[in-house]
């Protein structure tokens, strides 16, 4: 007898004419279930059928988006809706075609109140809406118009064709160390003299242009909660405002409060060049990083985790130091988690467990925000990381200016992801304790899979000098 093979396959439900219904509100929920951003469909000003498949199409698609990604990707689709209204074409789902993207790419090039989208802004519009779009036609069969998808790079060229950048040479990395360490120094001296401020039970006595700048810190310590409050929106008149002003502005006496943005950038880049760890895994850093070393008293290891296998499995990476050096790793932490310790209260609960925390500048408008502070995202670090490597060099060119006999070199081009190649290019003539040379034992030692530490063999006449710095941490001098 001759069995029918059963079909086991999922099929979906063809679309009722009345399908779907409207969505009255987008709604997204923290761990805890508490809503934390929400959006209107009926602002996107698509037909009501279109607006109710994209709107549950954003709402599954990114769930686990950050809430940069989501906002980005909401005011994308608006951009897609203005489309439609002025298009016309498209009064229903099933008039939604892969034609009506062509022609919203063409509209995309043209000019909206005298400006020109360039090519990559083109690109990133048509890129935020199409995962979503998909994600729509996957849900939605025979809703819309009959072999309807979105091409994939419908604009060529978009990308950045930027030339490849060289190692940056130890040299290079020595005057980069030495500028972070600088910027640390100062910004950490301005924080313990701010916890000094802050502590006083009554407000400073006035008396001299110092006075008056402690006197605000205590001030601006008690409106904002322990950070400093935004400059808009403060209850603050102008008087008040201009006496800010001539203490420094809010700029500066935020640095007596907490960390800043600007000086997180410098943690960030020795972070980078002493642990030799990839960019990205570095920025979600937890503040538990730090586990004591288990047969040296003198070392401490950092510990952080690198995604593999599209972030559902993670990797421990560590490394240890010799804690008795002044700018080794744990020791620049250990400052880290004091300098952010006063934007802990104004973090979401999710967030409060990252290292790299700071204060937002904008809470308001587009980018409104139920907390004052969060964790850094990569393309404020990017932006952050452009203005040190900007302020830095113009402040080595005032220096060259006025010193001619004793000019120093410039800083060199970097980005985060060259750190990595830049160290192990380092370490390539380096022996590793227990490694030896060749490319084995630098992949070994890149890659951290010890939790030994990598110092540079000794000989009997270097034991009076102390202990051995670290290789990878060794350029710090």
């Amino acid at each position: 007898m001759v069995r029918n093979r059963l079909d086991r396959t999922l099929r979906l439900e063809p679309t009722p004419a009345d399908h779907p219904s409207e969505i009255a509100e987008i709604q997204f929920r923290d761990e805890w279930g508490r809503i934390v951003q929400r959006f209107d469909p009926a602002l996107l000003g698509m037909p009501d059928d279109i607006s109710a498949a994209i709107s549950r199409a954003f709402r599954d698609h990114d769930v686990a988006s950050s809430a940069a990604t989501r906002t980005s990707r909401w005011f994308a689709l608006r951009v897609f809706g203005r489309f439609l209204c002025e298009d016309g074409r498209v009064r229903r789902a099933v008039d939604l075609d892969t034609a009506t993207i062509r022609r919203f790419i063409t509209w995309l090039a043209k000019p909206t109140n005298g400006r020109r989208r360039g090519v990559q802004s083109q690109s990133g519009q048509l890129g935020m809406i199409r995962p979503v779009l998909k994600r729509a036609i996957a849900d939605n069969p025979g809703l819309f118009a009959p072999g309807f998808a979105v091409p994939n790079n419908a604009i060529p060229l978009a990308g950045v064709q930027r030339l490849p950048q060289d190692r940056l040479t130890t040299s290079a990395m020595r005057a980069l160390l030495a500028v972070c360490y600088a910027e640390i120094d100062t910004a950490w001296d301005k924080f313990q003299h701010g916890q000094t401020i802050v502590a006083l039970p009554n407000l400073p006595l006035h008396g001299g242009r110092t006075a008056e700048r402690d006197r605000w810190i205590w001030k601006l310590h008690r409106l904002g909660h322990g950070v400093m409050p935004p400059a808009r929106g403060s209850d603050l008149n102008k008087p008040d405002r201009q006496r800010i002003a001539d203490a420094g502005g809010f700029r500066e006496l935020e640095s007596y409060l907490h960390l800043t943005t600007d000086t997180l950038v410098a943690f960030y880049i020795v972070l980078l060049i002493q642990t030799a760890a990839n960019a990205g895994p570095l920025r979600q850093i937890k503040r538990d990083c730090l586990v004591p070393h288990p047969l040296e008293r003198h070392r401490v290891m950092v510990e952080w985790v690198k995604p593999r296998a599209g972030g559902k499995v993670k990797r421990m990476q560590r490394r240890s130091f010799d804690n008795r050096r002044p700018y080794a790793a744990p020791r620049l932490i250990e400052k880290l988690l004091a300098m952010t310790a006063p934007l802990l209260p104004h973090v979401e609960p999710s967030r409060r467990d990252r290292l790299f925390l700071h204060r937002f500048l904008m809470t308001t408008g587009r980018l409104e925000r139920d907390h004052h502070a969060g964790h850094i995202v990569q393309a404020t670090l990017r932006s952050a990381m452009l203005r040190f490597y900007e302020r830095q060099n113009a402040a080595i060119a005032s220096w060259n200016e006025a010193h001619p006999e004793k000019p120093r070199a410039l800083l060199p081009d970097f980005s985060p992801k060259l750190f990595r190649s830049s160290m192990a290019s380092a370490q390539k003539n380096r022996n590793i304790v227990g490694y030896g040379h060749g490319p084995r034992s630098r992949n070994m030692a890149a890659n951290h899979c010890v939790c030994g530490h990598f110092d540079r063999p000794t000989s009997g006449a270097d034991d009076h000098m102390g202990p051995r710095r670290d290789n990878l941490g060794s350029l710090a001098t």
